[in-house]
């Protein structure tokens, strides 16, 4: 039947035109990448790989500027191949179908023309009837008004647009005051010193202040009584002491000397038996 034969000229039509859409696609993403490496400086990113910048020093053909956008120029090939790999993999709803299309574009085809198409084959009084049905009206359609020219039209303005950019980007030797590579180096020295921070933290220990470090020892009845001296909230001393030295302490605060006196952080009324303690501890601090 002449369906068959009529869809492979349609879809010899329609396929040049969606080659010239998925070029222009291509294209512009290729440009769009492309200029992304310019305007941040990616090319920084490619002297993380050994030997690179030997080959950039050694290399005679072209100066500096014009390999680095060579390696940026690579950099966004690399990347529109990849995804359009990926496109081709799992966008298979999205290729190309001449049958979904005209499907789509002529309602009173739907499911008409799939069955004809299928059934093109297996003739019998119910299939040919079909087709001929079917062929009648792919007969009337103007295939040139399913051609998707706007988005030619729109994928090739977007492709001139970005390649002018780019362009003068290259010529200007215009980019962003940004470098892939300080970042990088910044993230890493901020992390090293966020490390170095915590071990150091985990590590300081608290030292005690030097001025208060004096032994308080007085020696009692033969044996050494271990004090401890207070002089911050001005309660002189606090001390775990037995009865009997709390007694004579009470007893003794009567015959105390109170025109001794080095400083007011100390209580009066002490036992004199402290006094050489009180004296080491107080020219201690004013020495100081």
């Amino acid at each position: 039947m002449l369906v068959v034969p009529l869809l492979d000229k349609f879809k010899s039509y329609l396929t040049w035109s969606y080659r010239t859409l998925g070029f222009f696609q291509t294209a512009g993403k290729f440009v769009f990448l492309f200029l992304l490496m310019i305007l941040f400086n990616i090319y920084e990113l490619a002297y993380y790989i050994p030997g690179m910048e030997k080959l950039s020093t050694s290399q005679t053909c072209l100066g500096i500027y014009w390999f680095n956008l060579g390696l940026m120029a690579s950099g966004a090939l690399l990347l529109t191949l990849l995804i359009s790999l990926v496109y081709r993999l799992f966008g298979k709803g999205n290729r190309f179908n001449l049958i979904n299309l005209l499907e789509t574009s002529f309602p009173d085809l739907r499911t008409r023309l799939s069955t004809a198409y299928d059934n093109s084959q297996n003739i019998n009084i119910v299939t040919k009837k079909l087709l001929e049905d079917v062929h009648v009206q792919l007969s009337g359609i103007r295939i040139r008004s399913i051609v998707p020219k706007k988005q030619i039209f729109r994928s090739c303005l977007v492709f001139l647009l970005v390649s002018g950019l780019a362009t003068f980007c290259i010529y200007e030797g215009f980019s962003f005051n940004i470098s892939p590579g300080k970042l990088i180096d910044d993230f890493w020295d901020n992390l090293h010193n966020m490390n170095a921070r915590a071990a150091y933290e985990d590590d300081e220990k608290v030292v005690p202040d030097s001025r208060y470090k004096i032994e308080a020892v007085i020696i009692k009845n033969g044996e050494q009584v271990e004090m401890k001296i207070n002089p911050t909230l001005g309660l002189g001393f606090t001390s775990q002491i037995d009865a009997d030295t709390e007694q004579k302490f009470n007893a003794s605060s009567d015959s105390f000397n109170e025109n001794f006196r080095y400083s007011q952080t100390y209580s009066e009324n002490l036992p004199e038996e402290y006094e050489p303690l009180i004296k080491q501890y107080f020219e201690e601090l004013s020495s100081r």
